[in-house]
Parts: structure tokens; C-alpha cells; sequence
């Protein structure tokens, strides 16, 4: 049966990757996301990796040859637990190439894990301990929170793994 599973790229890889894994007979996906990017004084808008080194790769564990992916331009190695690859839970990857439009990536808002205007508390950094209000999803798994600070209100750019809901 085909599934999903997941390989670690080379730096920049991904698409080198993708190109070598299809040539192969592999399905891939890479969800992608608006970014800006900045360089030379220039500000321009590209669809980048939404996890940078990362790729689906789709096969049957016990039909496909799949070892061959290990050795494919671009991919450093198939993520694994004892020697077996390691599927992506049903349905992740069908809800993220549902989400996606191929001109506009995949919209930070639907991957949100909190609305607008709740209340999270911070769980560690410098802020550890404070209750804000979630604004925003910003690139690289960060979200935009208010916070109250000496008596007025911050926004702060956090790591999404560094809150909870209050």
C-alpha cells in the first residue's frame, strides 16, 4: 500500500531532489509557502520549502525500491526507526496539497493552531510566565503575540513551540 514518508535534503536541495526522485518513479511533495525574500537590496516574493530540508516521498514499502532514495541527488537520507522507513500519519499530506494553490503556496492561516485574538501564555524564553493575545502566523514557525509589558502592549515574534493556550 502507498504512503507518505518523509526525507531530509541537502541544503537547497528539495527540488534537485524532487526532480531525481521522480525521474526514479517516486511521488514527492514539497508544500510551499509565500515568503519574502531579501538580497542584493532586493525584496521579492518567492514560494519556499514550509519545512526547509524536508519532503514527502510517496511509495509502497514492500513493492517500490525504496533504499534507492538514500542515494538520490539532493536527499541526504529517508527518515527511519529500526531500519523501516517512518510513514506520515494518514491524511497529514492530502490535508496539506488541499490547502495549496499552486500559484499561492499553502496560507500560514490554515496552519495556525490558534485564532486571532486568543489568549496564549509563553512557556519559555524571556517572556516565560506572560499571557498574550495571538495575532498572527509569520515564516518560520513563529507566531506575532501582544503582550502586556510595563504597561503597555508589545508585539512579540516567538517560536511557535514556545506557547500554549492560557
Amino acid at each position: 500500500m502507498k504512503r507518505w514518508y518523509v526525507a531530509h535534503t541537502q541544503v537547497y536541495g528539495e527540488s534537485k531532489a524532487e526532480d531525481h526522485l521522480r525521474a526514479q518513479g517516486f511521488s514527492v511533495y514539497i508544500p510551499r509557502i509565500k515568503t519574502l525574500r531579501r538580497h542584493a537590496r532586493k525584496v521579492e516574493t518567492i514560494l519556499a520549502p514550509l519545512f526547509p530540508r524536508y519532503i514527502f516521498v510517496g511509495f509502497d514499502v514492500e513493492q517500490d525500491r525504496w533504499k534507492a532514495i538514500d542515494s538520490t541527488r539532493g536527499v541526504s537520507y529517508l527518515l527511519r526507526h529500526e531500519e523501516k522507513p517512518l510513514s506520515v500519519p494518514t491524511g497529514v499530506v492530502e490535508e496539506l496539497q488541499e490547502q495549496e494553490d499552486e500559484q499561492e503556496g499553502l496560507s500560514l492561516s490554515s496552519l495556525a493552531l490558534f485564532k486571532r485574538g486568543e489568549r496564549v501564555e509563553v512557556l519559555d524564553g524571556v517572556f516565560a510566565g506572560h499571557v498574550g493575545v495571538f495575532e498572527e502566523m509569520t515564516t518560520h514557525a513563529r507566531v506575532q503575540l501582544l503582550l502586556s509589558c510595563l504597561g503597555r502592549e508589545v508585539k512579540v515574534a516567538l517560536p511557535i513551540h514556545t506557547i500554549k493556550a492560557a
